[in-house]
């Protein structure tokens, strides 16, 4: 097979780091383009040669250690499954802008990728589930966690990893994933294999798979010891957790429009995507009287589980400075919060807030 490109156009991101954000105004498709979707890595992408590429499955929870080259993996059974995925720091520089409390990024450099909300998107997965792959390595019933690791070796700990529960692994939905939206996996986006785990954060989403552990004891590593957990007054560390462990994502919209854009006085259509990790998305909300008043967006179709909802809705916008609020809720009740409690690394802000946008003649 031709293997995929590096190349990203330029004008579809905002250079952050090593990474590249999406300009939010240019999320309006429900399926993200791969040209256009969001890229967040630590270091340069690694390069794997097909003819070489071996997937290694052990640990003391597999009873028949695997080995499985690129070709075996492709001959078993496929499964897809719609899914935005999203950076546990999606909307960190909202705690600076909104907030008034700029993130501090760790010594190590966490923390230091300032998201807008551009950090996401919603994609076609196609793969094996990881569940197929653990079954034919013979998973011990007695096994608690399944931990991913990336051929990305100049990564910390010799490559990207997060544990996540047996459960979680072996449902049917998380897969080792290798097309994305039809086409092979971007190189920048974890060719030839990367987990996808719907509705957890995006780090558990393992890029460049190379090696499956699975134990029969809990795992530690810096991303669920040190990073990408909550640290912060409200939270006690526990042992070496520093803070709350952070799986899930949470319920929250992305405008798509940029932070304090231009616009034409005059009626206009805004949109914008809302995602919960939960269930489907039941409303959308909206105000341009900071919050004083509400009004129904229109859900656009389709609206499923694990993927993003669009909406959209009208406003006649005025001359000036004026602010625009959204608030979304599930079919489960869930609703974005007023307030969100600050952490030190910037994950998972959530909250209602203001949105500026400047109109002029």
């Amino acid at each position: 097979m031709t293997e995929p490109s590096f190349h990203k156009d330029p004008q579809y991101f905002n250079q952050l780091s090593d990474s590249l954000e999406t300009k939010p105004q240019l999320l309006t498709d429900y399926i993200t383009p791969n040209a256009k979707f969001f890229v967040c890595k630590a270091t340069d992408s690694p390069q794997v040669d097909l003819a070489t590429y071996t997937l290694k499955v052990h640990g003391d929870g597999i009873t028949n250690p695997l080995a499985l080259s690129y070709d075996a993996i492709m001959k078993l059974p496929s499964h897809t499954v719609i899914s935005y995925l999203e950076c546990a720091g999606n909307h960190r520089d909202l705690f600076d802008l909104v907030m008034g409390k700029p993130i501090q990024p760790a010594e190590d450099g966490f923390g230091m990728t300032k998201w807008l909300t551009g950090g996401v998107g919603n994609a076609v997965w196609t793969g094996v589930s990881l569940k197929t792959v653990l079954q034919l390595a013979g998973l011990d019933p007695a096994t608690v966690e399944v931990n991913a690791k990336g051929l990305d070796t100049d990564a910390p700990e010799g490559g990207v990893s997060r544990p996540i529960p047996v459960e979680k692994a072996i449902h049917s939905d998380t897969i080792l994933a290798y097309h994305m939206n039809g086409e092979p996996l971007p190189i920048d986006n974890g060719f030839p294999f990367r987990l996808i785990v719907p509705g957890w954060v995006g780090t558990n989403s393992v890029k460049w798979v190379g090696e499956i552990i699975a134990s029969k004891t809990e795992i530690k590593v810096e991303r669920n010891t040190k990073h990408y957990v909550f640290i912060g007054p409200e939270w006690e560390p526990d042992g070496d957790v520093l803070g709350e462990l952070i799986t899930t994502q949470n319920i929250k919209i992305s405008l798509a429009f940029a932070w304090n854009q231009t616009l034409p006085s005059g009626k206009q259509i805004f949109r914008g995507n809302a995602r919960s990790p939960h269930d489907p998305i039941e409303k959308v909300e909206w105000s341009a009287d900071a919050g004083k008043t509400w009004q129904l967006a229109t859900l656009i179709p389709p609206n499923l589980q694990y993927a993003w909802c669009r909406f959209e809705f009208e406003w006649d916008a005025p001359l000036g400075q004026q602010t625009l609020m959204t608030r979304a809720t599930d079919t489960a009740g869930n609703t974005q919060p007023l307030e969100h409690p600050y952490n030190a690394e910037g994950y998972l802000f959530n909250m209602v807030f203001e949105h500026p946008v400047t109109v002029k003649d």
